[in-house]
């Protein structure tokens, strides 16, 4: 609820901020930009004021100014709009005369450049002029020029809003028209700030349902699923927020579920690995101190004997480390196979080759066929021959005498079709699933047959699925069984 409450109060703050700042920026505009289109609206509307003030009275008489003329046009024009101030120029912009009281003008000459922009007709208004009676400030103007003669002779400048009328315009900032205004716009951003708080409140009731979600879900067990799924197509950044957390959370869960199944394994394994490590050092043990107790009274046959049961549990035991070992490099990922082209047929002769004693020994007949004998493969030639030896060494394992043991290999497409057929009495669909874990052994399966230690196929899994191959068994009881997998021929897996 804090961070809920945390979060909000920043958005509350942040949108007030910039409500606060936006409505001080529209009042000092709108103010400006009011004020800049009076003054516009004035110029404008007086444009021609000093021209026309200019023809109804002769200003120069004599090449000198008529002040009395002057006086009483600054009368008329004042009386028609008292904000109007009159004064008379000669071509520099130099003061001739004014109307206006004694002291009250400050200044004996103005800018002549805005002045003259005025009398370009296509001018953008307002045009501001210095305004004589306040040096250094600006005002809307009206100039015209006057003629004497026939020449020009100077202008009549106008000031349409000068000291008396910037006074006016001072009064008019406390009217009742300019307030109700301001208090418009004031109140129009308080309105639209609630709406935007009460907005803002609803839109994170949804994000504190999800935190509260995940909060519950940390402090709790892990255990079940969280309720919070986002829609489909999902609405807006929550939707797919919550989607992310329950993807997120069904992903815990699943490596949650994984780390208990290695662990479960771990133990698993840990438990085979002390029993079939415990029967050959025992065996060792027992036949050793057999060998040192009664050494003197065993006959050298018994001694033979002995010795020898020793020597083949220890060769049993060096057998077991050494695939414990194989499997776990296997296992890690730092091991991938060298890929390199070699001919299938002449690795699979050199491997029957190999068994063909064992066999002749057991009256096992082990054939290798080949329709395609130049069919080469892409694959680790070290890792293949080891598949090639377990699934051999299994096969020899199950198979009675008088049986027989059959490698097939045909092209299939981009592959290369391998099979291990064997004779013997078959797998139970009840141990297809497992013949590839870890110590795996059948419970039926006879003593004489346990000599394996439950790692060669998982060898071979291992080994295929770095080569990215599967192995398939197919089996009939008293029937057999046969392994196949398959190797690319010309490019490497990706």
């Amino acid at each position: 609820m804090k961070l809920h409450y945390r979060l909000y109060t920043k958005i509350a703050f942040t949108v007030l901020f910039l409500f606060i700042a936006l409505a001080g920026v529209l009042l000092y505009t709108t103010s400006k930009t009011s004020e800049r289109y009076s003054l516009e609206i004035t110029q404008r509307v007086n444009r021609d004021i000093a021209l026309h003030a200019a023809e109804d009275m002769p200003l120069f008489e004599n090449d000198a100014v008529n002040q009395p003329a002057l006086k009483e046009l600054a009368h008329h024009v004042m009386f028609i709009n008292p904000i109007v101030e009159v004064y008379l120029l000669d071509l520099q912009g130099n003061i001739l005369s004014h109307a206006l009281p004694h002291g009250t003008v400050e200044m004996n000459a103005v800018a002549m450049q805005p002045l003259l922009q005025f009398l370009d007709k296509s001018a953008e208004l307002p045009i501001f002029g210095d305004d004589p009676r306040n040096p250094g400030e600006q005002a809307v103007f009206s100039i015209s020029p006057v003629m004497s003669n026939g020449v020009p002779a100077g202008y009549l400048y106008t000031v349409l809003n000068g000291g008396s009328g910037k006074g006016l315009r001072e009064s008019l900032q406390d009217s009742y028209n300019l307030r109700a205004g301001a208090q418009t716009i004031i109140a129009s951003l308080f309105v639209a700030v609630v709406i935007g708080l009460l907005i803002f409140s609803v839109l994170t009731k949804r994000l504190q349902h999800l935190l509260a979600t995940v909060r519950n879900y940390r402090e709790g067990s892990y255990e079940g699923r969280m309720e919070v799924v986002g829609r489909t197509p999902p609405r807006d950044e929550l939707d797919e927020l919550g989607t992310a957390i329950y993807d997120m959370s069904l992903r815990i869960e699943s490596q949650i579920q994984a780390l208990e199944d290695v662990d479960h394994t771990r133990r698993e394994l840990i438990a085979n690995v002390s029993h079939d490590l415990r029967t050959p050092l025992a065996s060792m043990q027992g036949y050793i101190e057999t060998l040192i107790v009664k050494g003197e009274d065993l006959s050298d046959e018994q001694r033979r004997q002995f010795l020898g049961v020793a020597h083949k549990h220890s060769k049993r035991l060096n057998e077991l480390v050494s695939e414990l070992f194989e499997l776990s490099k296997l296992e890690s990922s730092s091991t991938e196979p060298k890929w390199e082209k070699f001919p299938l047929m002449e690795l699979v002769h050199d491997t029957v080759q190999e068994f063909s004693l064992r066999g002749n020994e057991r009256d096992i007949d082990i054939t290798a066929q080949c329709p395609d004998s130049s069919a080469t493969v892409v694959a680790d030639i070290a890792m293949i021959q080891r598949v090639l030896d377990n699934l051999l060494d299994n096969a020899m394992r199950h198979t009675p005498r008088g049986g027989s043991i059959r490698l097939t290999i045909r092209r299939e497409d981009e592959r290369v079709r391998i099979e291990v057929k064997d004779t013997g009495r078959g797998i139970s669909s009840h141990d297809i699933p497992h013949i590839f874990d870890r110590f795996y052994r059948p419970d039926t399966e006879p003593a004489s047959e346990s000599e394996g230690h439950g790692l060669g196929l998982a060898i071979v899994k291992r080994i295929l699925e770095l080569h990215r191959s599967t192995v398939d068994v197919y089996s009939e009881p008293d029937r057999g069984t046969a392994f196949v997998f398959w190797l690319p021929q010309h490019r490497l897996p990706v």
